[in-house]
């Protein structure tokens, strides 16, 4: 069955929670979405934090292909 894009938001949430972190692969395949659901997805997650947690940004990692955490401004 497909998510919805509250679940999708909320997944996100619990991995970074859970585990620290995630990634774009394993969250479609897990919640069967297309792209543009994941897409569309963390655009309201990241607009979420602007307005009610900015001193939190959610950041990307090349190197681990995994989306995280991180303080707003920080680079690192």
């Amino acid at each position: 069955m497909k998510s919805n894009r509250a679940a999708v938001v909320l997944e996100m949430a619990f991995r970074l929670h859970s585990v620290g972190f995630f990634d774009e692969t394993s969250l479609r395949d897990d919640l069967n979405i297309s792209r543009s659901t994941f897409y569309r997805s963390l655009s309201d997650f990241r607009c979420y934090l602007i307005e009610r947690r900015p001193d939190i940004e959610l950041a990307f990692s090349a190197k681990r292909n995994a989306y995280y955490f991180r303080k707003a401004g920080d680079e690192n």
